[in-house]
């Protein structure tokens, strides 16, 4: 089960690209993500079958979901991960 406080704080998402990490056969990739045409940023969380890292796994592997870049956003995400069967 992926838990809230295994992704930390929102500080460090304003500052660092992405953060990525594991649990059972599932991987995972969060991000500071701007969709085009918007003015602020939201969360991206991309989720693929393990064991191999983001870029050597098939795109058609990958389920993504955007949430607001904020705190609320961050558990909606977490809430979507651990609902998902990869």
């Amino acid at each position: 089960m992926i838990e809230r406080k295994r992704l930390l704080s929102i500080g460090y998402y304003k500052k660092a690209p992405s953060f990525t990490g594991s649990d059972k056969n599932k991987c995972y990739k969060i991000e500071k993500f701007v969709e085009e045409g918007a003015e602020e940023p939201v969360f991206k969380a991309t989720i693929w079958p393990g064991p191999y890292s983001f870029e050597n796994t098939d795109d058609e592997l990958k389920q993504s979901k955007t949430a607001p870049f904020n705190e609320d956003g961050l558990q909606e995400l977490v809430d979507w991960m651990n609902s998902l069967e990869i």
